[in-house]
């Protein structure tokens, strides 16, 4: 991928940031590799994105096995807050939520699907 998408990619997840508690994003290869951040420093964005692939590859073929379909969002509530993750691509987006925020959740997963369908165009 040219710099040149990487940044334009960079700043598309970094417009999520601070809408609807979100804390940051990421973009993340099937393989687990981080191709875009907008993520604070203190959080470990390589280990993150390795475990989110792993948690979305495991969920989707559970999903494929009880014949529910290929997985293409999820969203997970912890305690620390929301992990939303939507398909784009062949890659997918990890979107964060700060710990402690009111979430308007219709609100994130409609601002996440209108801006990974403009990522989905530089990832082709």
């Amino acid at each position: 991928m040219a710099v040149a998408d990487t940044t334009e990619i960079q700043g598309m997840l970094s417009t999520l940031n601070g809408k609807h508690g979100i804390l940051g994003c990421l973009l993340v290869s099937p393989e687990g590799g981080v191709v875009s951040s907008s993520l604070p420093g203190d959080i470990d964005v390589g280990t993150l994105g390795a475990l989110s692939a792993t948690l979305f590859s495991n969920n989707d073929v559970s999903l494929q096995r009880m014949n529910r379909g290929t997985l293409t969002q999820m969203t997970l509530l912890t305690d620390q807050g929301i992990l939303h993750f939507y398909q784009v691509s062949q890659h997918f987006l990890v979107v964060l939520t700060a710990k402690g925020q009111r979430i308007n959740l219709e609100g994130l997963i409609r601002s996440v699907e209108e801006q990974s369908a403009n990522i989905g165009k530089i990832l082709g």
